[in-house]
């Protein structure tokens, strides 16, 4: 048979009671809390009466340095350091509102060269003369009024002509810088700018080195020049054997009305020098090699070589020997190799 247990029979653990309603865990457990809240709230009194303590002593510390620091504030202001800062402050406003980034950072760029300036002007010497002058100039009304003849008697002085030398020296310095300026601040015309666009369109223009060529292309040519011999004349002088009477002595070297030297023999690379320097020509080695050659063909065939006789000798070009010798090449180079005027087909 089964057997069933009723309601009746059945019965619940019951919890043990201490006096109280909640079980003895919990109580246990809510006391412990409790110790806990009063252990960390003896701590925040603890901490509550030291930062009091502490306060209390930093007070007067605080009071003695605010008495310091006002005491000082006012000494400032009757140096007058502050009205100072505050237009300092000003100032700086000022710049502000009158100079952007690009100034600074362009003041930046610029600012070691200035300090090497300033630091050139305020060298002991420099300054010197600097209160030197400026006594010069405080007793300017003391100074004697000259004419032209005491500038003449003064510049006789040492000083003088230092001084002189100095302020040409500066002033050439500064009339190159001023040259400069105007040209950086001077408006393009339409002519500047049809070159500009040209320039554009025709792209970069290769720089070509006068005097500089290939060595087979000048040997090619000396050698045309040798197989045709002596210069083709349109018509046949006659090969002087004498020198030309001279029509001009100019230091003792006589000069044919035309301008070249009477006597080719009494040539000189000094008097070359001098010829050259009065046709305004600059003799470097590439203009050397023409004259060089110039002459020793003359030398060789009794005739001055002309342009087309000079391209072929040298390997230039006939737009290199204009760049070089602009006005009348062959002529030019004539007179300073010290050679009779070309004869050609002109």
């Amino acid at each position: 048979m089964e057997t069933t247990q009723t309601s009746a029979q059945k019965t619940e653990p019951r919890a043990p009671t201490n006096g109280s309603t909640l079980p003895n865990d919990a109580a246990a457990l809510m006391a412990k809390r409790m110790e806990v809240m009063e252990e960390q709230l003896a701590y925040l009194v603890k901490r509550q009466r030291a930062q009091e303590e502490l306060f209390a002593d930093l007070t007067p510390i605080g009071k003695d340095l605010l008495n310091v620091v006002t005491e000082r504030f006012s000494e400032l202001e009757k140096e007058g350091a502050i009205s100072f800062a505050q237009e300092l402050l000003a100032v700086t406003r000022k710049v502000v509102q009158h100079y952007g980034p690009e100034d600074v950072r362009q003041f930046g760029n610029a600012v070691v060269t200035i300090l090497d300036t300033v630091r050139a002007l305020t060298q002991p010497e420099v300054l010197a003369i600097a209160g030197q002058a400026s006594t010069v100039l405080q007793n300017a009304d003391q100074a004697e009024p000259i004419g032209i003849m005491g500038m003449v008697r003064a510049s006789r002085n040492e000083d003088v002509q230092k001084g002189m030398a100095v302020m040409m020296e500066l002033l050439k310095h500064v009339g190159h810088a001023a040259k400069a300026m105007a040209e950086q601040r001077r408006e393009p015309t339409g002519a500047d700018k049809r070159k500009a666009d040209l320039a554009k369109r025709l792209g970069p223009k290769k720089k070509k080195v006068l005097g500089v060529e290939r060595p087979q292309v000048i040997e090619d040519a000396r050698q045309e020049a040798r197989d045709l011999g002596p210069p083709v004349l349109c018509a046949d002088p006659a090969v002087k054997e004498e020198p030309e009477a001279a029509a001009t002595m100019l230091d003792g070297v006589g000069f044919t009305a035309d301008g070249h030297l009477a006597n080719p023999k009494a040539w000189t690379r000094d008097l070359a020098l001098n010829i050259a320097h009065a046709q305004g020509v600059e003799l470097d080695d590439a203009r050397w090699k023409v004259v060089e050659f110039a002459r020793a063909d003359f030398e060789e065939h009794g005739v001055s070589p002309n342009v087309r006789r000079l391209t072929l000798g040298t390997g230039l070009a006939t737009r290199d020997l204009y760049t070089m010798f602009p006005k009348a090449p062959a002529r030019t180079i004539a007179k300073i190799a010290g050679i009779p005027k070309p004869a050609g087909c002109i």
